[in-house]
C-alpha cells in the first residue's frame, strides 16, 4: 500500500490557517476585509483580553441568505472570484476563499447575518466542526463573533504575545483600513469601552487628525497626479512632525494596505535632506492602478503586492514628493503666513518688494520701474510706460538682522516674532545646492595626479570596478588595470579632495556591491553632504554684517531654505505670543 494519503478537511485547513491566521490582527483584517466587500458603510469591533478571548465585528452590509453562509465556512468557497480571468482583475479585498474556513479550524466562529432586516440565518462552529445552524433574528448586516482562537493549537496560543501587544497589533491595522477608506465610518471597543472612532467625512486633515492629532492636522500637505496606468493621491503631514520608525509610512493601492519596500524607500528618498537623520516622514500614498498592472496574488495575507514598471513609478514618486515639498514652507512653529510689512507702500509700487532705502528715505524696489517721459504737444499730458516687475515668491519672511548668540546662531526678528538661524547648517544647504547641481554635469572638470594612486582590491571588488570603469569615468575617476587586482587612479573631479579619494573610491565600490551599479543619485547626494559640510561655515566663528546679509541672501536662493543636507532646520521662529507667554505679559 502506498504512503501518500489526501489530508482531511480539517487538517487541512489547519495548516492553511498557520499562514492566514497568525494572530488576533490577522482574524480582525480577514473580517472587516469582509465587511468592506459587502459594501458596509459602518463597522464595529468588539474585542475582550486584546482579541484572544473574543473578537465580535458587525457590519451594515449586503448580508448573506442561508446558503452563503453556510458556503462561507467552506474552503475556497468565495463570491470575489469566479475564473482565471476575475483573478488578473481583483478589485475586491478579500478573493483568495481561505479565511473563514482557517479561522473556524482554530477557534470557536459564528455568523449570523440578513438580508431584509426581518429573518436572517446563523452557523456555528468549533475546531472547523459545525455545531448548530438555523433561523434568527437580526439587524440587517453580518455579525462574526471568533471566541477562544488557538484553543485547540496550544502551540500557537503559548506564542501569543500580551493582551496590550495583541491590541496594538489590532489597532496599527485598523488605522490602516481606516486610511484606505475614509468614507467609511469604523469603531473599536475594547474590553466594552470605546477606544477608537472615525467619522467617515472622506476628509483627509480630519483623517489625519482622527489617527495623529490636531496638530499634524494642521500641517498636512496634498498633492496629486496622474501618469501612464494609475493616479497617485499624496497626503504627508510637514517635515516638522516626524517618527524614528517608518511604520507610518502608509501605501494603499486600489483600496487595499500594502507594504512595498521599493515604494518606502522612494518616499524616503523624497523627504530626504527635510528629515534628521534616522527619522521618517508620516503620511498616506494613495495609488489607484489599473489592475491588470498588479498582482496581488503574492503570499495569502494579501499585504505583499507586486507592480508593472515599479522601478519608474517610484522614481516619479520621488520627484512628486519632493515637488509637493518644494512648494510649501517649513519654517518649525511658524504660524502666521502673511508676510510683514515693514514700510508704507505706495499705489504705484503696490506689491514690489523694497530692500533698501534712498537719501530721501524713500524705498529702492526690486525690478524698480523704468518710467519714460516723452514731451507732447500738450504740456500738461505726459505718456508713461512701465516694465511689469518679475516678482519672485520669497520662501524666508523678511527679517532684521538683530545680532548672533554663541557665534553660531544668528538672530533676527520681524513682526511676526524672533528668528534663529543656524550659519553653518545654512551654509551647509547653500554649499550643498551648489555642489549637487555641479555633480549633475556629465562632463565633469578632471584634474590628473601628480604621483598616481595604487589601490588593490579583492577578486569581488576587481570584478566591479572592471564592468563599471566607463561609469566611474563618467563621474570623473579615471582608473587604469595594474595587475589581477591592482588598479591605478590617475585622474579625480575638481571637487574631489585628495586626502579623501581611497575613501570616496570605496564608498562608490560599497554602491556598486549593494546596487549592482553605481547609483548616481545616491553618489551626488552623499559626495555634496561630505563636500559641503567640510566647507561650511563652522559653529563658534563669528562672521562679518557683509558674510551674514550674503549668507541670508544665498539661502533665500535656494530650492529648500529650511534645512541642512542632513535634515536639521536652518531656521526656526519663536512667535511674538510665545516671547510674551514667557514673561507671562499674557496669560498662558
Amino acid at each position: 500500500m502506498g504512503k501518500i494519503s489526501k489530508m482531511s478537511v480539517k487538517l487541512a485547513n489547519m495548516i492553511a490557517a498557520g499562514e492566514v491566521v497568525e494572530r488576533p490582527s490577522s482574524v480582525v483584517k480577514e473580517l472587516v476585509e469582509n465587511a468592506i466587500d459587502a459594501n458596509s458603510r459602518n463597522i464595529k469591533i468588539y474585542l475582550k483580553n486584546g482579541g484572544l478571548e473574543e473578537i465580535k465585528i458587525i457590519d451594515d452590509g449586503d448580508g448573506m441568505d442561508a446558503d452563503d453562509v453556510c458556503m462561507a465556512f467552506l474552503p475556497h468557497a468565495t463570491s470575489k472570484i469566479k475564473n482565471e480571468y476575475d483573478l488578473f482583475r481583483i478589485s475586491t479585498l478579500g478573493f483568495r476563499g481561505e479565511a473563514i474556513a482557517s479561522i473556524a479550524s482554530v477557534s470557536n466562529m459564528q455568523i449570523i447575518s440578513i438580508q431584509n432586516g426581518i429573518e436572517g440565518y446563523q452557523c456555528t462552529y468549533s475546531a472547523g466542526v459545525l455545531q448548530s445552524n438555523g433561523i434568527i433574528n437580526s439587524n440587517k448586516g453580518t455579525t462574526v463573533i471568533v471566541s477562544g482562537l488557538f484553543f485547540n493549537t496550544p502551540a500557537r496560543l503559548k506564542y501569543m504575545k500580551t493582551a496590550k501587544s495583541e491590541l496594538a497589533s489590532i489597532m496599527f491595522f485598523i488605522d490602516r483600513i481606516a486610511m484606505a477608506h475614509a468614507d467609511l465610518r469604523f469603531t473599536v471597543y475594547h474590553d466594552n469601552k470605546a477606544i477608537f472612532q472615525t467619522t467617515g467625512s472622506n476628509d483627509s486633515k480630519t483623517l489625519i487628525g482622527e489617527l495623529y492629532g490636531i496638530d499634524a492636522a494642521k500641517n498636512v500637505l496634498l498633492h496629486s497626479y496622474v501618469s501612464d496606468g494609475y493616479k497617485a493621491k499624496l497626503v504627508f503631514v510637514k517635515p516638522s512632525i516626524y517618527r524614528s520608525n517608518k511604520l507610518e509610512i502608509t501605501t494603499i493601492v486600489n483600496g487595499r494596505y500594502v507594504k512595498n519596500y521599493n515604494v518606502t524607500n522612494a518616499v524616503i528618498d523624497g523627504f530626504s535632506t527635510y528629515l534628521p537623520i534616522g527619522k521618517y516622514p508620516i503620511g498616506i500614498i494613495y495609488m489607484d492602478i489599473d489592475p491588470m498592472l498588479v498582482d496581488v496574488n503574492v503570499h495569502p495575507s494579501k499585504v505583499e503586492i507586486k507592480i508593472a514598471n515599479e522601478e519608474a513609478l517610484c522614481e516619479l514618486l520621488k520627484n512628486e514628493i519632493k515637488k509637493m515639498l518644494g512648494a510649501d514652507t517649513h519654517i518649525p512653529e511658524r504660524k502666521i503666513e502673511e508676510k510683514p510689512t515693514y514700510y508704507q507702500k505706495t499705489s504705484i509700487f503696490d506689491n514690489i518688494e523694497a530692500y533698501d532705502l534712498h537719501e530721501d528715505n524713500t524705498p529702492i524696489y526690486k525690478n524698480e520701474e523704468k518710467i519714460e517721459i516723452k514731451p507732447t504737444l500738450k504740456e500738461e499730458k505726459v505718456e508713461i510706460k512701465r516694465e511689469i516687475p518679475i516678482i519672485k515668491q520669497k520662501k524666508l519672511p523678511y527679517m532684521e538682522y538683530v545680532g548672533t548668540v554663541f557665534g553660531t546662531y544668528l538672530i533676527f526678528q520681524n513682526n511676526e516674532g524672533m528668528h534663529l538661524i543656524d550659519q553653518h547648517a545654512a551654509a551647509e544647504r547653500i554649499n550643498y545646492e551648489k555642489i549637487y547641481k555641479l555633480l549633475a554635469d556629465s562632463n565633469q572638470p578632471k584634474t590628473a595626479l601628480l604621483f598616481p594612486i595604487l589601490l588593490t582590491f579583492t577578486k569581488q571588488e576587481a570584478l566591479y570596478i572592471e564592468e563599471n570603469l566607463d561609469e566611474l569615468s563618467n563621474i570623473g575617476f579615471e582608473l587604469s588595470q595594474a595587475g589581477n587586482c591592482d588598479y591605478v587612479l590617475r585622474e579625480i573631479p575638481m571637487w574631489a579632495h585628495v586626502d579623501e579619494l581611497e575613501s570616496i573610491i570605496y564608498d562608490i565600490l560599497s554602491m556598486m556591491i549593494s546596487n549592482k551599479k553605481i547609483d548616481i543619485m545616491y553618489f551626488r547626494d552623499y559626495i555634496a553632504k561630505q563636500i559641503s559640510c567640510k566647507s561650511s561655515i563652522k559653529a563658534n566663528h563669528q562672521i562679518s554684517r557683509i558674510e551674514i546679509d550674503s549668507l541670508l541672501a544665498q539661502l533665500e536662493e535656494c530650492e529648500n531654505p529650511f534645512t541642512c543636507p542632513h535634515g536639521r532646520p536652518t531656521i526656526i521662529k519663536l512667535s511674538v505670543n510665545e516671547i510674551e507667554k514667557m514673561f507671562e505679559r499674557i496669560q498662558k
